[in-house]
């Protein structure tokens, strides 16, 4: 009775985290996990109804891949997917390498009793490690729950394993385990938002019915059917269920696809369209400034307004430059010039004050030891604005915007960070940060630190970005102080 309810729990969060997808990375992982551990609940289930044999190869190829995906899903918790990748894919060829080369032979009970925990154990670190450098109580929650669940579930599985497999007196504990673990994940979805916002309850009861349904219509199926036939109508039946939910996975990946293809179209079109439009009334406007300045050379009376002028033509010729230059911008081509950063920010610094939002006020911080270095003046200030944009936007009621200049002469770089006191990310928002097309904002386009990244790349920089929940976000760009060597 027990792994029936463990089969029905898992399979229904599995489908209300893959409804969920789109709110949090996590989604689809922790819908693949537990649809994992339905799998191989049902066939142990069905193997213990029929005794046909090749349920038991289900069982044993499905338990091999949920350490893989346990793994996955704690990396992407984490924000260390990328960093880690190597070793989750490593992770995912090993055990299914396992599943299904090693499934009935005397050396696949072995093979997973030693690689299971140790990629547990990995798991189990890295959430620690998380838990101690976050400083957010919700988060530190989640993580104590996913750790929690990671630990229940590994320990009750290998009871299975164990008696099964190795024939040893413990209590078969497996189901038990994938039913505590799936109410954990539960419990920090439903109340700790770790599929991102609140799920509403009758979405949860809808996931729970289905599961249900699904359960007793296969045991019915196991029983009624010929059980040599059933694993294969069975196998289908899921199949079916696969290709349907692809179909609309793929349908939505491709729309998604569509719609970023007409954006970045109508971007370009838009800048195109902005040079046409703009660059005559400023090559006018630059002529009647010239006039105006010649006429103050002449000793003709501009009623004390020749500095305020000056400074017009220079940027109205700044203007005319990043207009003519839209489509070297968009692919990032710098040219750069011997320029100081320090310089830089203490010019833009005076125009941003007047940009920023109600509230929000502008600090530097300049160390007097930063060289000047090899900039694209356009490209840095876009770059620049587009950081101070988003620091001033994740201060809706206001606060202090620091920017800070550093010289790492070890490394001969010149770094310029951008501190808020904003709300700050989570470890799975700061991973994709970055990102193309990534906000957390409803309006946002989720290209301005995407494009500063490239900008400080094209530099021979980099870009990144440290963050704790509630207490800010800090991004830093870093420019080479010398050219880089051509290759």
């Amino acid at each position: 009775m027990m792994t029936v309810v463990a089969c029905a729990g898992d399979l229904a969060f599995g489908v209300l985290a893959l409804v969920r997808r789109s709110r949090s990375p996590l989604g689809v992982l922790i819908a693949v996990l537990f649809f994992d551990a339905f799998s191989w609940n049902f066939a142990s289930l069905a193997y213990e109804v029929s005794r046909i044999e090749v349920w038991h190869g289900i069982d044993r190829l499905f338990s091999s891949l949920m350490a893989a995906f346990a793994l996955h899903v704690v990396a992407v918790f984490v924000g260390r997917s990328r960093s880690l990748r190597w070793l989750i894919v490593s992770c995912y060829a090993l055990f299914f390498s396992i599943g299904s080369g090693l499934n009935g032979s005397f050396w696949w009970k072995y093979a997973i009793a030693a690689l299971g925990p140790l990629a547990m154990l990995i798991a189990v670190l890295l959430l620690v490690r998380h838990r101690r450098s976050v400083t957010d109580a919700s988060e530190r929650a989640r993580a104590d729950l996913v750790l929690l669940a990671i630990l229940v579930g590994t320990v009750f599985a290998l009871t299975d394993l164990w008696h099964h497999e190795l024939s040893f007196p413990l209590p078969r504990l497996g189901a038990i385990g994938t039913l505590v673990a799936m109410v954990l994940f539960a419990t920090a979805t439903l109340r700790l938002r770790l599929l991102g916002g609140d799920v509403p309850p009758v979405l949860a009861l809808y996931a729970l019915l289905f599961g249900a349904l699904w359960v007793a219509l296969h045991l019915a199926l196991t029983r009624w059917l010929d059980p040599r036939s059933s694993p294969w109508v069975l196998g289908g039946c899921v199949l079916v269920l696969i290709g349907v939910i692809s179909a609309r996975e793929l349908g939505q990946v491709a729309a998604v696809g569509r719609a970023r293809t007409q954006e970045l179209t109508l971007l370009g079109r838009f800048s195109e369209q902005l040079a046409h439009d703009i660059k005559n009334p400023l090559a006018a406007l630059k002529g009647a400034v010239e006039f105006l300045v010649e006429e103050r050379r002449r000793g003709r009376s501009l009623d004390g307004h020749g500095a305020f002028l000056t400074l017009i033509e220079q940027q109205i010729e700044r203007v005319q430059r990043v207009v003519g230059d839209y489509q070297r911008i968009a692919k990032v081509e710098p040219r750069p010039a011997t320029t100081s950063l320090n310089t830089l920010v203490a010019e833009l610094l005076p125009l941003q004050n007047f940009g920023v939002l109600p509230g929000v006020t502008l600090a530097a911080e300049l160390a007097p030891d930063v060289p000047e270095c090899p900039l694209d003046r356009d490209l840095v200030v876009t770059a620049l604005e587009n950081v101070l944009r988003n620091a001033g936007e994740a201060m809706p009621d206001g606060g202090a915007i620091t920017l800070t200049t550093v010289y790492d002469a070890p490394r001969d770089l010149v770094l310029l960070r951008v501190e808020d006191r904003g709300k700050g990310m989570d470890a799975r928002e700061l991973e994709q940060a970055a990102a193309l097309f990534f906000t957390t904002k409803a309006q946002g386009t989720g290209l301005g630190l995407s494009f500063a990244e490239r900008v400080a790349k094209a530099h021979g920089g980099a870009l990144r970005i440290t963050s704790a929940v509630g207490r800010g976000t800090t991004v830093e760009l870093s420019f080479r102080t010398q050219p880089e060597e051509p290759t």
